[in-house]
């Protein structure tokens, strides 16, 4: 699991995910970066869809509700996907929201 301390729950954070095929045709995501990363589903779409709420569930675990998105369009199998505090996502847009009306 992640460790992270308080100054750390106000800012990005950048998580390498790995994707694999098993032997037993599911396909496994992993990350270096976030310990206790584990998906695994039938299809590549699936895994891609799985990946941004174990990302969040795994964050929440420790306490932090973040946003996750791909930070990357590489198609290797090793991808990066972001997550930021939601009160960041929330602040920002509040801000773009007010720039909008102006």
């Amino acid at each position: 699991m992640i460790e992270m301390p308080a100054s750390a729950t106000m800012r990005a954070h950048i998580v390498r995910v790995k994707r694999e095929e098993g032997k037993t045709g599911l396909f496994y995501a992993t990350s270096p970066d976030l310990k206790g990363l584990l998906v695994a589903e039938p299809t590549l779409d699936g895994l891609e869809r799985a990946i941004p709420q174990a990302i969040t569930d795994l964050f929440a675990a420790c306490g932090t509700r973040v946003v996750v998105t791909r930070a990357d369009e590489q198609e290797d199998n090793l991808r990066s996907w972001v997550a930021f505090p939601s009160e960041i996502a929330k602040s920002e847009l509040a801000k773009a929201e007010s720039t909008l009306r102006s």
